[in-house]
Formats: C-alpha cells, sequence, structure tokens
C-alpha cells in the first residue's frame, strides 16, 4: 500500500467516526432541548416576609395578603398560567402579552407583578385555583383562545372553550407524573426596586420533564 492510497482511507476512517460522534453529540442535545425545565413558586406575606406556599395541600391564604408569583425559565419551554378564582372568573397571568414567545425566550427570574408589588385575593372567598402547564412545544391554540378571550371580556363561552383547553392538556399529560418531576430547591433572586437592588431567597419548585408539564394548585381562600 503506498502513501498516497493510505492517506484517503485514513481521512475516510476518520471522517466516518467524526460522523458517528456528531451523531451522539446532536442526539444528546435534541434530548435536552425536549426537557420541559424552569422553577415555580407563588409568594405570600408573612411574618418572615415573602415566602412560598406549600401545596403538600391546599394552603390557607386570607382575602387582604400580598401575594406574588416567581417563574424561571431554565430551557426554552413554553410557560402558561392562569388563576380561576372562586367567583369561577378565569384570568390569564403569564405570559404577560400577545407574541412572548414570538422573539425567543425570557431569561432570568420573573416575578409577577414585578419588584416589591404584589396582588390579593378578593372576597367572595372559596377555593382559587391556579392552572399551570409548560411544554416544550409552543400552545398557539392556547394563545389564540387567551386572545380571542380578551377580545371578549365576560364572554362565558370564550371562557369555557379556553378553559376546557387547557384542562384537556393537564389531563393528557398526567398530573401525577407531574408532581413526580418537582424538587424543592433554594433559590436567591436580584431584582430591582424603589429602593435600589434588593435580593430575596426562597424554596422554589424545580421542574425537569420530558415534553410536558400540568399542575392544578388549589389555595382555600378565606
Amino acid at each position: 500500500m503506498t502513501f498516497a492510497t493510505f492517506l484517503p482511507m485514513v481521512f475516510r476512517r476518520f471522517c466516518a467516526v467524526f460522523a458517528a460522534a456528531a451523531v451522539l453529540l446532536l442526539g444528546a442535545g435534541a434530548a435536552h432541548a425536549d426537557d420541559v425545565e424552569f422553577r415555580w413558586a407563588i409568594l405570600a406575606d408573612s411574618t418572615e416576609g415573602m415566602r412560598p406556599l406549600d401545596f403538600s395541600g391546599s394552603p390557607i391564604v386570607f382575602s387582604g395578603t400580598a401575594l406574588q408569583l416567581y417563574l424561571e425559565h431554565l430551557n426554552n419551554c413554553h410557560i402558561y398560567l392562569f388563576l380561576l378564582g372562586a367567583g369561577n372568573k378565569l384570568t390569564p397571568i403569564y405570559p404577560p402579552e400577545k407574541g412572548y414567545y414570538d422573539y425567543g425566550f425570557p431569561r432570568g427570574p420573573k416575578l409577577v407583578p414585578p419588584a416589591d408589588q404584589s396582588f390579593t385575593f378578593v372576597p367572595p372567598a372559596g377555593m382559587e385555583t391556579i392552572l399551570l402547564i409548560a411544554t416544550v412545544e409552543r400552545q398557539f391554540r392556547i394563545e389564540e383562545l387567551t386572545e380571542i378571550f380578551f377580545n371578549n371580556p365576560g364572554s362565558t363561552e370564550q371562557q369555557e372553550l379556553l378553559l376546557e383547553r387547557i384542562e384537556e392538556l393537564i389531563v393528557e399529560g398526567g398530573e401525577m407524573k407531574s408532581k413526580k418531576a418537582e424538587k424543592q430547591r433554594n433559590v436567591t433572586i436580584k431584582y430591582m426596586a424603589a429602593g435600589g437592588i434588593k435580593e430575596r431567597t426562597f424554596s422554589a419548585v424545580e421542574v425537569d420533564k420530558k415534553t410536558f408539564y400540568g399542575r392544578k394548585l388549589l389555595i382555600d381562600h378565606r
């Protein structure tokens, strides 16, 4: 075998090995890209400041208690969050605006409302339901129904259509499977407020699940 014929053979073997390695690397990257990875917490005012609610059961929250939502994308998943109030009124909360996912994914922690702001539950008392879903695939149907709902305030029919689709996804995804994908993590976030940059540390739920995550979080509003 001459040196001239040896070089092409080595080159072909190198190309084959390189191609195989590339396939393995791309496969690993694709698997990671299929993961729903994010963190969430529902924070409520207490004697120790804003602390996360414990959803091992249905936490009790009294009217007028300051509340805030924390969300943080850890991977390119699509998060959708709604509140179904005790008075049976559905309120879309996240994403905050139409076309939110058109230009990529947000980075860093999100507080809703931002900074030191908060929201409260008002009478009537009863069970407040947080509907939280996160998916690898963007949910264009959810976004479309949300926009129609916004354009038809007070429409019971449009609310039911949107609510039906949200609940279908949660049932299809399996809520028990979603629960098993949760781990508690201590997080420290920094945010800009009126007094400058502030820092807050609390326990949050970290999710790492294939394809889809869905939960119905019940809060006992008194």
